[in-house]
């Protein structure tokens, strides 16, 4: 029954482009990234189909794309259809983002949808003329076909096919999940046999008649069992099988492509969580971080969660933790005026005991994560529960019941919500975050496109998260309980893995605690500057080293070679910053400092000998001339 209907859906997907002309494309490649301005200073290469277009892993390219429309197309909608067999950020004539593609060939679990995102509206034009910034590697860090260019073409998009392949593939995703003996099975397969035969040309107008065919079949569910909170998303690792440099390119791909489809779909919300992916929008991509920033205050771009990044809470110390929502929740107040009550964690590798009452202490109400359904042995028995710490404290917790932060959206998601929701009987709210991560650009049509038809299987409503978390919460009465740690059972060389980047971090964790406990009494007592500047911008270098696959140990060779040199470079920092105000307060002389809450006698080798000194609680003792 699906193999005939499969290939109907796969001449559809055909059917909807018509290819016009090839675009010319020229290349300028680099080991890194260079800017706009340095775009030709790359070595060049004129590319055809199947040609490779970089050396090694990460390279670099600046793509010239040029071509014709044919006059009799200019009033049709013309797109351009590029697969470079890597990721791509299409710019505007000043180097300002504005599409991010991505690669047809990139694996990704097929059931979670397809990766590709090839199509760029082009204006009205006889002349096609743009520039790309591209990626030589695919989503996650690797390349597919010899990283060649695998199309760059100019095509007619005919919109009623398209939005009947949509249809068909929709109905076909819902009839293959159905049970065989369901009657919806053999009544979707029916009216999809007569949507085919309707098409013996496959033209706009057989389309249209065949979509008015199918219509009844996509009407809303009545009455609905339980309301989807339908939200975009594009969980982006800012370190795993890349280097961290490219995750500034990747952000800047999921953002262009989220606002590019922003303005083409009128109810989609985006989500995006991480301050530092936004900072780094900032900084590097000031134009697009207007854009970014205007969206929110349209509700169409929602920050998400309350940590500078999903850190990891199994080695992260108690106090980077807290320093986590503070700069975090700082960033989003400043930024956007947003008060966040939410953390937001779907891909951490466990969650330590102690985190709800940090939490609580710091205004947070309610948590997200997916990942305890990733456990190797025992299933996590809830989805939607409240989160008791060791210490009573407790959380309102939403564990996605799709069990996936890269939804496809599909008939099939919502059918495994309403299936496997544990706390359907309880609960009538479930949270669903659908797109493509790492790179993929969040949500692309066919997502959006599912969403408007999910209806016919139950309530989805376009909505940011923390509307969901007001709405869910009315139930939490009745919520079931889980007290201590949330216990990942895989990933286990979460404690073992990458012992240098571990030591680096605590290493730094420490020294920023003394520095901060000097500098305020150097700043009180001799009127040494408080370092606020340096503490800042250290404090948030070393907690994205702590992001979850950089301190578990978990990402490439690369990424521990930059982070590790990079620790011992803060580390040098911290120590002169530390024994400038020391030497302040000493008027000079050495002295011997305790940084603890008690008191010390210790043991210190001096100029060969040995002194015993007793030094004060967080104070100092003056070393004597000789020893």
């Amino acid at each position: 029954m699906n193999k005939p209907v499969q290939n109907f859906a796969d001449e559809l997907e055909r059917q909807i482009w018509e290819t016009l002309a090839p675009l010319d494309v020229e290349c300028w490649m680099t080991a890194e990234p260079v800017a706009f301005e340095d775009r030709q200073s790359g070595q060049y290469k004129k590319l055809r189909i199947g040609d490779r277009w970089g050396k090694e892993i990460f390279d670099c390219a600046w793509l010239h794309f040029q071509g014709a429309v044919p006059p009799e197309a200019i009033e049709k909608k013309v797109v351009a259809r590029i697969d470079v067999n890597g990721e791509m950020l299409i710019v505007d004539s000043q180097g300002n983002p504005v599409r991010g593609l991505t690669s047809g060939s990139s694996f990704f679990s097929p059931e979670l949808g397809k990766p590709l995102k090839a199509s760029y509206d082009l204006p009205q034009s006889e002349t096609v003329d743009f520039w790309a910034d591209a990626g030589f590697n695919n989503l996650f860090g690797d390349l597919n076909s010899d990283g060649a260019l695998a199309m760059a073409e100019i095509t007619i998009c005919h919109e009623e096919i398209r939005a009947l392949f949509y249809d068909v593939s929709f109905l076909f995703d819902w009839m293959s999940n159905l049970p065989e003996d369901d009657p919806r099975r053999t009544k979707i397969f029916q009216a999809l046999e007569q949507a085919e035969q309707i098409m013996a040309e496959f033209s706009d107008t057989e389309a249209v008649a065949a979509r008015q065919m199918l219509a009844p079949l996509l009407e809303p569910a009545n009455p609905p069992n339980l309301t989807v909170t339908a939200i975009g998303h594009a969980h982006l690792d800012l370190a795993w099988l890349w280097p961290i440099r490219e995750s500034y390119r990747k952000g800047a791909r999921t953002f262009s492509t989220a606002l590019y489809l922003i303005e083409r779909y009128p109810d989609y919300i985006f989500g995006a969580s991480q301050p530092q992916q936004f900072a780094w929008m900032k900084d590097r991509y000031p134009d697009l971080y207007q854009r970014i920033k205007s969206a929110v205050k349209a509700g169409r771009i929602e920050p998400q969660g309350a940590a500078w990044v999903e850190c990891d809470m199994n080695v992260t110390g108690g106090e980077s933790i807290v320093r986590q929502l503070i700069h975090g929740m700082r960033f989003w107040k400043e930024e956007f005026g947003a008060t966040m009550d939410y953390l937001w964690l779907p891909d951490v590798f466990g969650y330590n005991g102690q985190l709800p009452q940090i939490l609580k202490k710091s205004g947070i109400r309610y948590f997200m994560t997916q990942k305890l359904s990733w456990n190797l042995i025992n299933r996590f028995p809830h989805h939607s529960f409240v989160w008791e710490g060791i210490d009573g404290s407790s959380v309102l917790t939403h564990m996605l019941p799709e069990e996936t932060y890269n939804s496809p959206a599909a008939p099939r998601s919502a059918m495994k919500i309403q299936n496997e929701y544990a706390e359907r009987d309880i609960s009538d709210q479930a949270m669903m975050l659908f797109g493509i991560g790492d790179g993929g650009g969040g949500p692309g049509a066919e997502h959006l496109e599912n969403v408007k038809r999910l209806n016919s299987l139950t309530q989805v409503v376009n909505r940011s998260a923390a509307g969901f978390f007001k709405v869910w919460e009315k139930d939490a009465d009745r919520f079931p309980h889980s007290k201590g740690e949330l216990y990942l059972e895989r990933h286990q060389g979460t404690f073992t893995t990458q012992a240098k980047t571990k030591l680096g971090n605590r290493k730094c964790e420490i020294a920023l605690r003394e520095l901060e406990w000097i500098s305020v009494l150097s700043e009180t007592l001799c009127g040494v500057a408080y370092p606020t500047e340096a503490l800042d911008r250290i404090w948030k270098e070393v907690l994205l080293y702590q992001f979850h696959d950089i301190l578990p140990g978990s990402s490439i060779p690369r990424v521990y070679r930059e982070s590790n040199a990079r620790h011992a470079e803060l580390l040098d920092e911290l120590e002169e910053l530390t024994q400038t105000r020391c030497t302040a307060l000493a008027k000079g002389r050495s002295a011997c400092f305790n940084s603890l809450p008690f008191a010390r006698t210790e043991w210190v080798q001096l100029d060969g000998g040995w002194l015993q000194l007793k030094t004060p609680a967080c104070g100092w003792t003056p070393l004597p001339e000789t020893c």
